[in-house]
Formats: structure tokens, sequence, C-alpha cells
């Protein structure tokens, strides 16, 4: 019996970075899930700010929009998210977080969790995520890399390096229980972290893909009613045909 199929979608434009994603994606999965990816078509190289975080989300719709049916979950693999409760709006299959699956398993892994990030700007783009997942009791702090998700991503050794200092940091500073590596450049890190770390640590991509295939397996029914509910819409200028389509498939009635 073959298992689910989980679309995940690179909200970053960069090649290599959906290729890392594609790896440590089919690397976490279960037997039998199959791992589809893809690169966003359109949007920032490598989301560092709340500015290019608007233009992906616009990207993920259209990425979402754009994929081959069907799909039994997807998966947004960008830390921030951009445009997750819009597709959970728009589409009919359940779509993942990686920060939001990340914080949850690490809520019931210990009391406190503390995100190891990479970019400047992060750390307080991520308190609007937390603020909005209602978890602030449960976060003991973000500490970032001075370097970008991207730069991180092409040299992984001297990332691991400093991402073990930033553990012990959160761990002795924060009061930390679990960490969280949160940034798609940080996928699949957390092995190497978890030999060097006495905290657990949960990667973000691999806690995403996870939850898909728990969704997809519980096989939730959309929202009929509610916030969630399918949009209707009076018309777009511009917009790529297959995400205005997507409007007009899930016209309510």
């Amino acid at each position: 019996m073959s298992g689910p199929r989980i679309f995940v979608l690179n909200a970053n434009t960069t090649a290599s970075i959906t290729d890392l994603i594609a790896r440590t994606a089919r690397a976490s999965a279960r037997p039998g899930t199959k791992i589809v990816s893809a690169t966003a078509p359109f949007g920032p190289n490598y989301i560092q700010s709340r500015a290019e975080a608007a233009i992906a989300a616009h990207g993920v719709l259209t990425g979402l929009a754009q994929a081959k049916r069907p799909i039994d979950a997807a998966v947004i693999a960008c830390f921030g998210e951009p445009g997750l409760f819009a597709a959970r709006e728009l589409f009919d299959f359940p779509v993942v977080g990686m920060a939001e699956a990340a914080m949850l398993t690490a809520c019931q892994l210990g009391r406190r969790f503390a995100i190891l990030t990479a970019g400047a700007r992060w750390p307080a783009m991520l308190d609007d995520l937390i603020d909005d997942y209602g978890l602030r009791d449960r976060h003991a702090g973000t500490l970032a890399l001075p370097v970008s998700g991207l730069q991180a991503s092409r040299n992984r050794a001297a990332a691991v390096t400093a991402l073990v200092r930033l553990a012990r940091r959160a761990e002795a500073e924060l009061g930390a229980d679990v960490i969280i590596l949160g940034g798609a450049g940080l996928a699949g890190l957390a092995p190497q972290l978890r030999t060097r770390c006495p905290l657990p640590v949960v990667d973000g991509l691999a806690a995403a893909i996870a939850q898909a295939e728990v969704l997809a397996h519980l096989a939730p029914s959309k929202a009929r009613v509610g916030q969630f509910a399918k949009p209707s819409a009076l018309g777009f200028v511009g917009i790529d045909p297959a995400l205005a389509k997507a409007f007009a498939r899930y016209k309510q009635r």
C-alpha cells in the first residue's frame, strides 16, 4: 500500500535550498511516503525581512496552486511560513508550516524551547509567529547566527560549530529545555547537533514532514464555515491563472 504524497514547497527561489530541503524531507519521511519538492515560482532568493516574506507569500500561494494533484498534504519549507494561514483558507489539503510544527513538537519534549536561526532580523520576525501561536510562555528565546541561512547552507561545518555554541548559550543563559533549528538553510543539521548538545534538538523541516504525514493519514475535511472556509473573490488583475482558478474553483455557493 502506497503512502501519502507530500508536496514540499521552498518559499525561497534558490535551487540549492530546494535540493537541500528535498534531501532532508526524504530522509525524514516514513517508508512509502512520496516527497514531491518544488521551488516558489517567484520571490526572494532567500527571505531575510518582512518585506521579502510578504512577496514570498504570494509566491507560495501561486506555487501551491500550480502544483500537480493529488496532494495529501503540503509543507511550506520556510521557517517564516509565508502565506500559511492564507493557504489554509484557499486549498482543500492540509498545509503545514515548519515553525508551527517545530514549536508544537518541542512543547511535547520540554517546558520551554529556544530557537536557533540565521539572520539578524529573524528573532523579531519569529516573535510575531510565537504570539500568533499563543506560545509566548513556552518560548525561552531566539538566538541567531550573524550570517544568512543561505550562507549557512553553503558552509555547513562552520554552521554546526556556531550552532553548538548557541545551543550551549540557550541552555545556560535562557534555561531552554529543547532546541529548535529554525530555517530552511539549517535543514538536516539536527543529527550533528544532537551528538554535541545535551538537550533534545528538533529539526523544523523534519517536524513539518512528520506532521504532514499525520494529517494526510487523518484526512481531515476542509472547513465549510468560519475563517478557514474556502474563500470567494470579486476578481483579480495580473495574478497567475492557476491562482485565480484556485479562487474560482472554491467559490462558495
